[in-house]
């Protein structure tokens, strides 16, 4: 019989190490669901004057033509790119990368906030192959229940009732990220392009990607997670998660409720940028018509203080986090074997009424061919590149 596990969502880590993230390389993916490694075509620059704020800026606009090119890709949620840019990481260096996960931010995201939100408005359902002494992790969530980590969830305009107010809130933030970013670092942008932004005609398939080396405890992670734009400039052949910011559009807030709402969200800005080393968020604030009205910018490392001098229970959530962030990862590594072969090995991970549930993917499992062997999570051109430093020789190399 397979392994089967739970872990109760009430149970508090003491874990709070942190190992500082590092970027080992990008990716961009396009509308047409190709993965071009170390390739910046998608990053984008920030900029936007206040006087284009001043002058009117409609969030709504063009929201009925809005393109939702994920919602035909093959697998959206693929391991395709991170892989392909861990392998190239790995090649420079011709051996393996001494980590024990490999995932995305928003997955990683989706179970630390289990801890903290019901199933029913947190979704997990996971799927994680154990290859190579190591764990991969791809959430297979319906497309519907995507959540707003990844800006995904989509607005499609082809709905034959036409776009709702909460599709509209949805698009307002694509819509702010298309008028506050180029393309180009301003020097190189002619004045037409800047002045055709709120025109421009929007879509999800684009993205820039960084992918990160972190973790918690004596965990090791790899996490894949999609930039918004750069906020000055980009240093060639460095680091550069120091220049990255994440935007959010959020309505503005009037009454206690909102501030309510408005802390939930600053939290969940806080641990997307602070999982990957992002340090700073930018919210615009959008009036009841969706007119732009402010921008205010927010210090990744200040916002769990400015959350605790307003609601010292949301306040602790932010330390919460990181020890329970410390105690699943320990769960899933102390659970699952981890082989040093080329054995492939699967399980689920789903969130249900008050634990994470674990249960090993058999051999008469629908799933099973899908994930053990076939390139459901790892692709053949990675699993080839492992198989091809297991080769014996004189000498085997350390892991990084």
């Amino acid at each position: 019989m397979g392994i089967s596990a739970n872990l109760f969502v009430n149970q508090k880590g003491t874990t709070t190490a942190l190992k500082q993230p590092k970027e080992i390389g990008y990716y961009s993916r396009n509308q047409t669901e190709e993965y071009l490694v170390s390739d910046d075509i998608n990053l984008r620059y920030y900029y936007l004057p206040d006087q284009e704020i001043e002058h009117g800026i409609d969030l709504s606009a063009g929201a009925s033509k809005f393109r939702d090119v994920a919602k035909d890709f093959k697998d959206r949620c693929s391991l395709k790119g991170l892989l392909d840019t861990l392998m190239e990481y790995e090649k420079k260096k011709n051996k393996k990368s001494n980590v024990d996960i490999i995932t995305f931010r928003g997955i990683m995201s989706k179970l630390i906030r289990a801890s903290m939100e019901p199933p029913n408005f947190n979704k997990v359902d996971l799927r994680i192959v154990s290859y190579d002494g190591q764990l991969f992790i791809k959430d297979v969530s319906d497309y519907n229940a995507a959540t707003n980590e990844s800006n995904s969830s989509g607005v499609n305009s082809r709905q034959q009732a036409g776009t709702s107010r909460q599709q509209i809130d949805t698009y307002t933030g694509y819509k702010f990220e298309g008028i506050a970013t180029l393309d180009k670092p301003l020097p190189y942008v002619e004045r037409e392009v800047i002045e055709k932004r709120p025109r421009k005609i929007l879509n999800n398939g684009d993205e820039y990607i960084t992918v990160v080396r972190t973790g918690v405890g004596e965990c090791k992670v790899v996490l894949g997670a999609e930039i918004d734009c750069i906020f000055d400039f980009k240093e060639e052949g460095k680091d550069n998660l120091k220049h990255y910011t994440e935007l959010k559009c959020s309505s503005q807030i009037s009454t206690t409720n909102d501030v309510r709402r408005f802390e939930k969200k600053m939290f969940r800005a806080w641990l997307q940028c602070f999982l990957v080393g992002v340090p700073r968020v930018i919210y615009g604030f959008r009036d009841d018509q969706y007119m732009l009205k402010t921008v205010e910018e927010f210090s990744t490392e200040e916002i769990p203080v400015i959350i605790k001098a307003n609601n010292p229970t949301l306040g602790q959530s932010c330390l919460d986090a990181i020890k329970w962030y410390g105690l699943f990862t320990d769960w899933l590594l102390k659970i699952i074997p981890r082989e040093q072969s080329g054995n492939i090995r699967a399980y689920r991970l789903v969130y249900e009424n008050n634990h994470l549930r674990l249960s090993e993917i058999e051999e008469q499992d629908g799933e099973y061919s899908r994930y053990v062997l076939e390139d459901g999570i790892l692709t053949p051109e990675f699993k080839e590149w492992r198989e091809s430093l297991r080769v014996p020789s004189e000498e085997t190399p350390k892991a990084d």
